[in-house]
């Protein structure tokens, strides 16, 4: 890379966009922008290091994402793999490139001067008008791509050479290797591909593709792939929202609790006041009655005082003794009076708690439960294999419901004893909870709190997430047998219906469905899935209430749940058929699952193929599907 600091002048195609310098080995992106390789390579690494498993990166210039053009772990090795642009470094050979290439090339090859007009990508040299000319009609060159020098001199993106060998100088790539999954000359053919078994000309590569409709199928795979990225995306999006709620939630948790703490404390501080102000005017209350007391004496004995002093100096000498007696007389009583001095000494010793509040470091302990999905889009369910994860029995129990949680365990919804249990993966009981209704049928996640259809209450109880405290209900009219959330909406399954409710619960649409809809699930795509018990179905419906197929088989008898995976792969549980028939997003069987004994309720844990049945009403098993 370069170190100049003064930047490109406009027009010059001679110029890397990043180090500003001369090009050294210029690569192109899709985009048709050319940087340095070294450049390049230098501005791949420092954008992906940072990124987590990153499949690509974007344009330095026009920022337009470019796909990873090699092995999605080496970031390092992608510029490598860039093509050169041959034309550029043909138009750069020279000393003076601007200059060199204002004459025509084939000209100067006859000793002749003319005025170059257009760049052949396909031979990377210049050409008059003439030349242009004869080049188009001639044969061997008339599919050259020219461009007029104007267009270079604004973008060196229209100097990238197209159908042009990037190995061998001038030859057109009119070959495909299927073997190596790429383009080639009729040189490379005879050469680096002569040992290969599947190259075939473009036409025909090209014909074959149209007519097989692979493209279109291609586009299909992708449309879906896409959704699901999509629908993965607005998960993420939702958990950032969940993320800022969840922050707010705590930091007014926090604040109300340092507010009540501080109006509490307030209130002691009050209490204590008074209770100080009542200790101080009682106690000054005494002590001023004593001092009242003893400046009545004080007054007294002036009194006599001042008695005796008159009669000393100017009194007769009866009266002289008269009242050296009587005062004296006076002196001694008030001698023999109790003088009450008082003096107080006022404590006070603050409670013990009010101390430990300085010992506290934190408001509250801060946790934090991640849960991972895992992208195998590429599983075959037909192949797979069902591995027992564990296996545990819920005694005195039925359980018509159960879900996975973010954090790993399990809850299930225990019909006969009005409760929702909390366990571990392998059974261990975490957690009871009594619910404020009878026979809960399904338990979901959504969001911060857990779902639970109160087939008795008519209603969803809501269940705080971690605190596991009863919340709100919501009323859903009639009896309620099954949940799904896709998105931010709910899908509850009545006896007859099953209805659509948005975050506040609301009902949006009112599906009628034939009588025990026991279950229903969505597609990534939004298709509504529901099962139909007594009429051993599975009937697949749009937002629009638009029925899209419908699944019957011999093997399936009483299908009691359905659910999906996050591939789209459908599951019914037949109840009385003892089996598990999987099914893809349109509705073909793709696997029957043998052997499992009464399964009532199923679910998988989201981005995972992993999945909890309930056999035999209180039989919970957690099965994973792999492939060898």
């Amino acid at each position: 890379m370069a170190t100049s600091n003064s930047p490109p002048h406009k027009g010059d195609v001679s110029t890397c966009s990043v180090c500003f310098e001369r090009y050294k080995n210029p690569r192109y992106l899709p985009c048709l922008h050319s940087f340095c390789h070294s450049c390049l390579e230098s501005y791949i690494v420092s954008t992906c290091i940072a990124k987590e498993a990153p499949v690509g990166f974007r344009c330095p210039l026009c920022r337009e994402f470019v796909a990873a053009p090699g092995t999605f772990s080496s970031p390092e090795k992608w510029a490598k793999q860039l093509p050169l642009n041959e034309s550029l470094i043909t138009y750069l050979k020279s000393e003076k490139p601007s200059e060199d290439h204002e004459t025509c090339e084939a000209c100067r090859r006859t000793q002749e001067d003319q005025p170059a007009s257009f760049w052949c990508k396909s031979c990377m040299e210049s050409l008059c008008d003439m030349c242009t000319k004869y080049h188009r009609k001639n044969r061997m060159t008339q599919d050259h791509k020219l461009v007029q020098l104007s267009e270079i001199k604004l973008s060196g993106s229209a100097m990238i050479a197209e159908n042009v060998c990037t190995k061998h100088k001038g030859e057109i790539m009119k070959m495909f290797c299927a073997d190596h999954k790429e383009a080639c000359c009729t040189t490379c053919v005879s050469f680096e591909h002569r040992k290969c078994n599947n190259v075939d000309s473009i036409d025909k590569c090209l014909t074959e593709l149209q007519e097989g409709k692979q493209m279109e199928r291609l586009l299909r795979e992708i449309d879906k792939l896409s959704l699901k990225l999509n629908n993965i995306a607005k998960e993420e999006e939702e958990n950032v929202s969940q993320i800022d709620r969840q922050s707010n939630e705590l930091i007014q948790s926090a604040e109300k609790l340092l507010q009540e703490t501080q109006a509490h404390l307030e209130e002691l501080k009050q209490i204590y006041l008074r209770e100080l102000s009542k200790i101080m005017k009682d106690r000054k209350g005494k002590v001023n009655s004593s001092l009242e007391a003893i400046s009545e004496k004080k007054h007294y004995v002036e009194h006599c005082k001042q008695l005796l002093s008159q009669v000393k100096d100017s009194g007769s000498d009866i009266a002289y003794v008269c009242k050296f007696y009587e005062v004296k007389h006076k002196i001694d009583e008030i001698k023999k009076t109790y003088i009450n001095k008082v003096s107080f000494d006022i404590q006070g010793k603050l409670s013990s708690k009010i101390k430990e509040l300085k010992s506290i470091s934190k408001l509250s302990e801060l946790s934090v439960f991640q849960k991972s999905c895992s992208m195998e889009f590429g599983f075959d369910v037909k192949s797979a294999r069902m591995t027992l994860e564990s296996e545990f029995t819920i005694e005195n129990s039925w359980i018509y419901g159960g879900c996975f949680l973010p954090s790993g365990g399990i809850l299930l919804a225990d019909y006969p004893n009005f409760r929702f249990i909390y366990l571990d993966c392998v059974g261990k009981s975490i957690l009871q909870g009594k619910l404020v209704g009878p026979k809960p049928r399904d338990i979901i996640v959504s969001g911060s709190d857990i779902l639970i259809a109160l087939e008795g209450l008519n209603a969803l109880q809501k269940v705080a997430m971690g605190k596991f405290s009863l919340g709100s209900t919501i009323p859903t009219g009639e009896s309620c047998l099954g949940i799904a959330k896709f998105q931010e909406y709910l899908y509850v399954t009545r006896p007859t219906s099953i209805i659509k409710l948005d975050k506040q619960g609301n009902i949006l649409k009112t599906y009628p469905t034939r009588k025990w809809t026991y279950s229903v699930t969505v597609t990534g795509s939004g298709d509504i899935v529901h099962c139909h018990y007594g009429g051993n179905s599975v009937t697949a419906m749009r937002d629009d209430g638009q029925t899209l197929w419908v699944y019957k088989h011999p093997q399936l008898i009483g299908p009691v749940c359905v659910t999906v995976d996050f591939l789209d792969n459908i599951y019914v549980a037949g109840e009385q058929s003892n089996n598990i028939h999987i099914l893809s997003g349109k509705g073909k069987l793709l696997r029957i699952l043998s052997d499992v004994p009464k399964p009532f309720c199923m679910r998988f844990k989201e981005g995972s193929l992993s999945f909890l049945v309930v056999t035999n009403g209180n039989c919970v098993k957690v099965y994973n599907l792999k492939t060898d």
